[in-house]
């Protein structure tokens, strides 16, 4: 764990503190849990790619100079980062600056410039979106599993229950056996935490049984349930060929992977399929099938509408209903 800003200061505290070493790792812990484990990452990824920079340049990482960040920017748009990924590159060098006490150079007058030219020459949308799953396409992949194994009574029933909850590749990895609620109709997931719930209120998320045998996420769930390793803990875990079962959990990178395999293997290379192509297919199945925006949203778990709109319902209509229909070519 890397040690917060003050934690030395607390240390090296006058007596009359009474702060003992015990206290400060409290406070360390506390501090540290403030970020997400994955933002964690992604600032520690960026401050190397920034790390790494500076030396070919012979330059000081910390502190940084803001005219050498502009150049940093500029130059890593030059090579094709979106700006999203340099948006990224920013706050984790401004969190390290936080972290040793010192001024943020992504304040600086220069920086701000060059990040709002960069912002109106590059456009802020993705450049490569997951490609949204229509069912008869998720019905294409889910049929090429061999059930006849563990590990594709797994990958089947992972396909199909993140398609039908709506849930990231990592909710989905983080659910435990205790998290479901069965119904005669369905069942009920418990989230515990989410990307948009970071506090852990918990949120519950329902799925009901399939028509279809073979897209049924119910019944693939089942199948898997009866062979999964008694007790409580992961829903899903890892298995070990040839066909060893284990109680180690999968990663929500191992989602996203599975998701590509099995995508690839039924004939999707050339697609960019992804872990999120199942959340993707359910919003924009949902709409094009004239489920009203308010449903999808209390399913997806989205704040912002307009990331529900824009990335996947606007999408889908602009489809459904262009004029191009109406031409005659």
């Amino acid at each position: 764990m890397t040690n917060p800003l003050f934690i030395p200061t607390v240390l090296d505290a006058p007596p009359r503190t009474m702060l003992t070493e015990a206290d400060a790792w409290r406070i360390a812990v506390a501090i540290e849990a403030e970020l997400a484990p994955s933002t964690r990452a992604m600032n520690a990824g960026a401050w190397r790619q920034w790390e790494r920079w500076c030396r070919g340049r012979g330059l000081d990482a910390l502190p940084a100079a803001p005219e050498a960040l502009a150049a940093y920017l500029t130059e890593r748009a030059e090579a094709g980062l979106t700006f999203g990924t340099l948006d990224g590159y920013c706050s984790g060098i401004a969190h390290r600056h936080h972290q040793e006490g010192l001024s943020d150079p992504t304040a600086d007058v220069v920086v701000r410039r060059v990040r709002r030219g960069l912002r109106r020459i590059m456009g802020v949308a993705p450049r490569r979106q997951a490609h949204p799953l229509t069912v008869s396409e998720l019905a294409q992949i889910v049929s090429r599993i061999d059930t006849g194994r563990p590990i594709g009574i797994r990958d089947r029933a992972v396909i199909l229950l993140g398609y039908a909850s709506a849930m990231r590749p990592g909710e989905i990895s983080a659910l435990n056996i205790e998290d479901l609620i069965t119904k005669p109709t369905g069942i009920l997931i418990s989230v515990r935490r989410s990307k948009t719930d970071q506090d852990a209120h918990g949120q519950l998320v329902g799925v009901a049984r399939g028509d279809n045998p073979l897209t049924d996420p119910i019944r693939a769930l089942d199948a898997w349930l009866k062979i999964r390793p008694a007790g409580p803990g992961a829903l899903f875990t890892r298995v070990i060929y040839p066909g060893s079962l284990t109680t180690v959990r999968i990663g929500a990178r191992a989602v996203s992977r599975l998701v590509q395999q099995r995508a690839n293997s039924a004939g999707f290379d050339g697609i960019p399929v992804t872990g999120h192509s199942l959340r993707a297919g359910h919003a924009t199945t949902a709409a094009v099938n004239g489920a009203p925006i308010d449903r999808i949203a209390a399913q997806t778990r989205h704040r912002d509408l307009g990331t529900l709109l824009n990335h996947y319902i606007r999408p889908a209509e602009a489809l459904a209903h262009t004029t191009s229909r109406d031409l005659g070519l």
